[in-house]
């Protein structure tokens, strides 16, 4: 169970929305453009042990927004695009995998909170997506990185624009994932600590531990992410997807299943996130898909206690 009083409710619909302002706790900021992009330094691994079944639950993150903004919007601004590419093979158009039809991505361009934290992720070889979870904190998914070259930089950009670069310092996971199973894909997360706080002049998401209770209960979910099929710099949003616990995962970690959300390669890393009264916060990573098996077809989410207690150690360790 999440860790505060009432978190285990679902998220606002909608419609609540739109009639009751969220009271997120807000913070001075210093002005964005202030941001240079810089080249990554060579980033530290900073050992975490995954806490035992049954520890008991980490306490709920809150987010922060900076000071200046007139509420949040439901949904971003759209980044006008023209027709995707077709994919063709043996004069076949392919469609893409694990992207359910209709797909419920769209390209978007919006400076606001929350819309304006989806991060691009690059490490050594990989590359994907994550969102400012902190001061300087960014949460990613753990195959994202590449543990032999530990060097990570981050951007912000929206439309065409790049907005503030960073490079890591530390990296805090669980599991140093290289390729993603069933067996390991429940803690596919990892925080990067930034050489700089961008969290500071941007904002950041918070983090609360998903409930079971609201399985298949609540469509209400939202993730932001990059794609270059989609579009090669502008970020992508969804929403209207249903998440459902996986009931043999019972560590602290724990997978969530959607056959409804529509996730590709690069936005493994990319946060889940729904909108309580206080603001959002983060339920989940983006981790892979799987084509077939037991449950058919789905994308995989992280998610679990452990996430939470993940982005609480990281932000303590380093505030």
């Amino acid at each position: 169970m999440p860790g505060t009083p009432d978190s285990n409710r679902p998220p606002l619909s909608a419609a609540e929305i739109r009639t009751a302002p969220l009271q997120v706790p807000q913070h001075d900021a210093p002005d964005p453009n202030g941001f240079k992009p810089v080249e990554p330094p060579k980033s530290t691994v900073v050992p975490v042990k995954a806490p035992p079944a049954g520890e008991v639950a980490a306490p709920d993150l809150a987010p922060s927004m900076p000071t200046g903004q007139d509420g949040v919007r439901l949904e971003p601004n759209r980044f006008p695009v023209g027709e995707p590419p077709q994919l063709v093979f043996a004069g076949q158009e392919l469609e893409p995998l694990l992207v359910f039809n209709p797909d419920g991505r769209r390209v978007y361009d919006d400076r606001t909170f929350p819309w304006v934290l989806a991060c691009r992720v690059f490490s050594g070889s990989g590359n994907g997506s994550g969102a400012l979870i902190g001061p300087r904190h960014v949460l990613t998914a753990s195959h994202v990185i590449d543990w032999q070259a530990l060097t990570v930089s981050v951007s912000l950009v929206q439309g065409s624009t790049p907005l503030a670069s960073a490079g890591a310092t530390h990296i805090m996971a669980y599991e140093h994932i290289v390729d993603v199973t069933y067996s390991n894909a429940d803690d596919d997360y990892a925080v990067v600590m930034l050489d700089r706080r961008l969290g500071d002049g941007f904002g950041f998401l918070g983090c609360r531990t998903y409930d079971s209770d609201w399985d298949n209960e609540t469509a209400n979910w939202f993730n932001i992410a990059y794609e270059p099929l989609l579009h090669a710099t502008a970020a992508n949003f969804q929403t209207g997807f249903f998440l459902d616990e996986d009931d043999f995962d019972l560590g602290g970690g724990r997978m969530l299943i959607t056959k409804t959300g529509d996730f590709l390669k690069g936005m493994s890393g990319s946060p889940v996130f729904g909108f309580w009264p206080e603001g959002p916060f983060v339920v989940g990573v983006a981790s892979a898909g799987a084509n077939g098996g037991v449950f058919g077809n789905y994308n995989a989410i992280a998610g679990g206690n452990n996430l939470t207690r993940l982005v609480n150690k990281a932000r303590a360790d380093f505030p």
